[in-house]
């Protein structure tokens, strides 16, 4: 049984990383920006034809998507990191054929591999999600060496386990007992 044994001390960098990613990388982020863009146009082709209001609501609307939010998620990078310093310290990881276990100090978690719901992977990080908002990050820089191995091992892991449903394994379990009793 292969396992890959790594720490990892998430820095503002890493969440904030996760954050624009997560944020920026669906449907509703790619929109958030295209409305921001729109309005900057806008605001720069009829400048001269437009009232003060019009002026200063589309600069505000073409801030958002484009500076307020990545500002405030910056910022709460930052606030998380510091807590995280105070609080939470590194995390231990043990990848495993079963799956992913932390650890923190005392405290101990595990995540089989078919509560996984997707990866998602760049130059910089590997990001398992186990639900749509919450995912473990293992950044590149903190991984080292190990990291390519991290990426390819995480990735062929979530496709085996991609069609798994426990309850059917549990299902074809009790069968095979029920046929053993009467045989």
């Amino acid at each position: 049984m292969k396992e890959i044994e790594f720490d990892v001390e998430l820095t503002a960098g890493d969440l904030y990383a996760f954050s624009m990613r997560h944020t920026y990388g669906n449907i509703s982020g790619i929109f958030g920006v295209v409305i921001s863009l729109s309005c900057w146009i806008i605001l720069a082709v009829r400048f001269g034809v437009m009232d003060t209001t019009a002026r200063i609501a589309l600069f505000i609307i073409g801030c958002l998507f484009t500076i307020v939010q990545p500002v405030m998620l910056y910022s709460k990078s930052k606030a998380q990191a510091r807590q995280n310093k105070d609080i939470n310290a590194k995390l231990h990881y043990i990848l495993s054929s079963e799956g992913i276990t932390v650890s923190q100090g005392e405290q101990e978690a595990s995540v089989k591999w078919y509560d996984v719901r997707k990866i998602t992977s760049t130059a910089k990080a590997v990001y398992v999600y186990m639900s749509p908002v919450r995912a473990f990050i293992f950044p590149q820089d903190q991984c080292g060496t190990e990291f390519e191995e991290i990426k390819a091992f995480v990735t062929a892991k979530v496709k085996e386990y991609a069609d798994y449903d426990p309850a059917q394994k549990e299902a074809h379990q009790d069968e095979e007992k029920d046929q053993e009793e009467h045989l």
